[in-house]
Parts: C-alpha cells; sequence; structure tokens
C-alpha cells in the first residue's frame, strides 16, 4: 500500500500541482504527504576573492534574503495546501486517515533527500526544471532519487489538471525495471477500471504471461501494440496513451545506462522531458 508520499518542494510555480497530486494519492491509499524543502546554500563566487568586504557583504545579504523568501514561499504554498485541503498537520505518520508534515532541511540535497526518500513509499516531482537560484531544483534530482532510493519516483506534467486516474498504461520491454515498476505500482494498477499494456511488435509474444500475471492480482488488463514506424518508443508511448485515454503512465527508468541514455537518447531520458501525464518511473 502507498502510505507515505516524499515531496520535495523548490518553492517554483509548479509546487501546487505537485502538492494537489500527491493530495490525490494520499485519499485513494489515506497516506500521509511528508513535504522537504532544502534550503539554498549562500556560496560567494570564486572571483569575489579580492572584491572590498562591503560589497562581499552586501552580496551575502541580497543572497540570503532571496534563499529566505524561496523557503517563505514553501511554507505558504504548504500552509495554504492544507487549509483548502483540510489536510490535518502532524508530523505523527498515523495508520489511517490524511495528513501531512513540512520539513525544512539544510545540507548536501544529494545526502539529505537521498536520506529523506528511504521510508516512503512513493516520491512525487514536478516534471524536471532547470536550477534556480535560491533553492534546489527539483528537476536536477530525477535521476539520483530514481537510481538510488529504490522507490518509485512520480512525475507530475506542467499545467496537469489535477484528477484521479482510472485509465493506467505500462510500458513493457521485459526489464528488471519495469517488472519492479509494475510491483511497485500494484496498488495503482488494481484500483484502475482498466490496465494497458503496450508492447512492440517483437514483444507481442510475451503478452499473454505478463496480462495473466497483472489479471491475477485483480487488475482489468488488455495490451496495445505500439506503431509509428521510426518515431521514438518515449514519443510512441506517449502517443499511445493520448489514443486510447490512459492518464497514468508506468515505466522502467534507465533500463540502459545513463552514458547511453544521453548519447543517443532513450524512453527515460524523453520521457523526463516531454511526459504531458502522470508517468512513474522505478530502477
Amino acid at each position: 500500500m502507498i502510505k507515505v508520499i516524499l515531496v520535495p518542494l523548490d518553492g517554483t510555480d509548479h509546487s501546487a500541482e505537485v502538492l494537489q497530486t500527491a493530495l490525490v494519492i494520499a485519499r485513494r491509499f489515506q497516506a500521509h504527504i511528508k513535504v522537504v524543502h532544502i534550503r539554498g546554500h549562500a556560496s560567494e563566487p570564486f572571483m569575489f576573492s579580492g572584491v572590498a568586504e562591503t560589497f562581499r557583504a552586501e552580496f551575502a545579504r541580497v543572497n540570503n534574503a532571496a534563499i529566505d523568501s524561496v523557503v517563505d514561499q514553501v511554507r505558504a504554498h504548504f500552509k495554504q495546501f492544507c487549509q483548502q485541503g483540510k489536510v490535518k498537520v502532524t508530523r505523527k505518520v498515523n495508520s489511517s486517515g490524511i495528513s501531512a508534515s513540512l520539513h525544512i532541511l539544510e545540507g548536501d540535497p544529494q545526502s539529505v533527500l537521498g536520506r529523506e526518500s528511504r521510508l516512503v513509499d512513493v516520491i512525487a516531482l514536478s516534471r524536471p526544471v532547470k536550477h534556480r537560484v535560491g533553492g534546489l531544483g527539483v528537476g536536477d534530482m530525477h535521476e539520483l532519487l530514481m537510481l538510488n532510493s529504490g522507490r518509485p519516483v512520480l512525475i507530475v506534467p506542467p499545467d496537469w489538471q489535477v484528477r484521479r486516474a482510472d485509465h493506467a498504461a505500462i510500458g513493457w520491454n521485459d526489464s528488471v525495471e519495469v517488472s519492479r515498476a509494475i510491483c511497485m505500482t500494484l496498488p495503482w494498477l488494481t484500483q484502475m477500471k482498466k490496465v494497458s499494456l503496450l508492447v512492440s511488435k517483437k514483444r507481442e509474444s510475451e503478452v499473454a504471461e505478463v496480462l495473466a500475471y497483472l489479471r491475477r492480482h485483480g487488475c482489468k488488463a488488455d495490451h496495445q501494440v505500439l506503431s509509428g514506424g521510426g518515431t521514438s518508443v518515449g514519443k510512441k508511448m506517449l502517443s499511445t496513451c493520448d489514443d486510447i485515454g490512459a492518464e497514468f503512465l508506468v515505466v522502467g527508468g534507465f533500463s540502459h545506462t545513463r552514458t547511453r541514455q544521453r548519447l543517443f537518447g532513450g524512453v527515460t531520458s524523453y520521457l523526463l522531458s516531454n511526459t504531458n501525464i502522470i508517468t512513474v518511473m522505478a530502477h
């Protein structure tokens, strides 16, 4: 079951969409939403070593003010979210009921988020955005969390019209990663009105066994063969999801090495940049 949802926030405009999506999940599973913000660190540029002390002090003051402003935005977003959603604020993760907590932390973002992700069931993030001054751009952390947390990463696209999804699609490529992704998302898949397995023509022979597994768990599953000629697999998946009305996509993340993904492209890289529906990835 999904009982603890980790939501790293960086104070961007997409915070509201991620929080609202987390609330949909929390309502589905009576879960706790753990919101984490890592306070930015005001570092002085190397070239300032020969600059006058008064100028350096003013730079530090302005930089710290910008960082504090981001923290204030995160606190305001969280407060508004809890008030509007009537979400109980508590740091105690109870076995039942919807609740949320806010944690303003300091330290190295990779280490802190890596630690905070150990005892959660899913990590909800906005689709990757560029790093911003005054706070961690959580988009920079997708790969780290996917590869090192051992937890599924749920990606919320920009301008997502938050709603409960009832039709899920699974991108099947017979990898360990997608096998893990399916197991981790079974709590969702079993509640969907429909689950569609997306496969290439060459893997259609594997469909029966996968569908039997899903149906054994109570999923209402069928399959869909991807088409589109030379189009990238990621693009084919999103296009097929649009055609069949799927609003929730499950895939394995980084079935190939990150180096190969970056040199030649890949499904994970494409979806991280382009997905327009809720997408769950697991490595």
